[in-house]
């Protein structure tokens, strides 16, 4: 969760008003501030490919004749130079408590639509739509000049941190990892940072500060929750039960640096989800570029199957009082819920309204 005060946690409970708020950087350089963001919308997909997205539309009342219309590559808010740090700040109702949360730096990815306003053909103000999404962008773009392998292999942090270029936090157990060949296809670098955290057991994401962790796959103890109020609503689907995705056989295929073949398989032999089962079989074919060794190939389909056989995840999606100090990975259970439910965020959406829509990932063990 975002660093929040304790005070802050029991304001969210009661009535209390939010406002989103934009700085905009060009590199280190703050050149505007305290800009109101108004319509604004907010996404979040752990699964997607840069996991934040969002919009809005800055109402800007000019102080002497500037405008924040864009021309091109020049302009306070022009995308081709322009980072957002986006903040928001909470008043409780009932007093002057106040307080602001980061919620993290986003990159204008363009401008739908702006004006200016005028008055005796002075610039009073200026309306401007924009649309952004989270820094994982300037991985994707950033690509590699020619294919290459890692000069290194004994540390997927200290690779991490040398084709991102970001300050790296680590959140798992550091290990080594055989060497591979990153794409100069599109968005390589990106994939080669996934193939990287995907060694160290997770999923990597910039966080609210600008610093890419790994967020471990592996379910873990709640750090918050979601209440369920007057207003909000909860959609249950805790008894569904879904087949695909269950399999009890693994068969791998991987190459070692010679490009001679490896092949690895991993299945279950006896309960209930015996391939000589009721069940049948269910295989998965899996292939990974890290994968070197027989010793690596079969420790990574005996894990893949492990996972699968464990129990089964489900999405349930909520929607509930909106609540800004929760972040995608975090693991939350549900206040004020008929019975007790926990999982991990891996979608959400908010805007301006009171409530917001989140999706938790929960396991049912099988």
């Amino acid at each position: 969760m975002r660093p929040h005060s304790a005070q802050l946690a029991e304001v969210l409970k009661d009535s209390h008003s939010r406002r989103l708020i934009v700085d905009v950087f060009h590199g280190s350089d703050r050149v505007a501030q305290n800009l109101d963001l108004q319509r604004w919308q907010l996404d979040g997909d752990l699964n997607a490919e840069i996991k934040h997205s969002g919009s809005g539309t800055i109402v800007y009342s000019s102080l002497a004749g500037e405008s924040l219309v864009p021309q091109g590559t020049e302009g306070i808010l022009s995308p081709f130079r322009a980072r957002l740090l986006l903040l928001m700040e909470i008043k409780a109702t009932d007093s002057t408590f106040s307080e602001t949360i980061t919620l993290g730096w986003r990159r204008i990815e363009s401008i739908p639509s702006a004006y200016d306003v005028y008055h005796n053909d002075i610039v009073t103000g200026s309306v401007v739509e924009i649309t952004f999404q989270s820094m994982e962008l300037d991985l994707r773009r950033r690509g590699f000049r020619f294919p290459e392998s890692p000069p290194s292999t004994t540390s997927c942090y200290a690779e991490l941190r040398r084709i991102s270029g970001v300050t790296v936090i680590e959140t798992l157990p550091d290990k080594p990892f055989s060497t591979f060949v990153y794409e100069t296809a599109q968005g390589g670098r990106l994939k080669g940072v996934q193939a990287l955290a995907a060694e160290l057991g997770g999923v990597a994401v910039i966080d609210s500060t600008g610093s890419l962790r790994v967020l471990p796959k592996a379910t873990g103890a709640p750090v918050g929750a979601l209440s369920v109020g007057p207003d909000g609503t909860v959609t249950d689907v805790g008894y569904s039960i879904e087949t695909e995705g269950v399999y009890n056989a693994v068969v791998g295929t991987f190459e070692d640096d010679n490009r001679v073949p490896i092949y690895s398989v991993a299945q279950v032999l006896d309960g209930p989800l015996a391939i000589t089962g009721a069940y049948g079989e269910y295989t998965r074919e899996y292939a990974s570029p890290l994968v070197k060794t027989q010793a690596g190939a079969d420790s990574a389909v005996a894990a893949i199957l492990a996972e699968s056989i464990s129990g089964q995840q489900y999405d349930v999606p909520i929607q509930c009082i909106t609540n800004p100090l929760v972040e995608l990975g975090d693991q939350l259970e549900l206040l004020g819920h008929v019975r007790p439910l926990e999982g991990k965020l891996i979608k959400y959406s908010m805007d301006d309204s009171a409530l917001m829509g989140v999706n938790l990932a929960a396991w049912r063990a099988l």
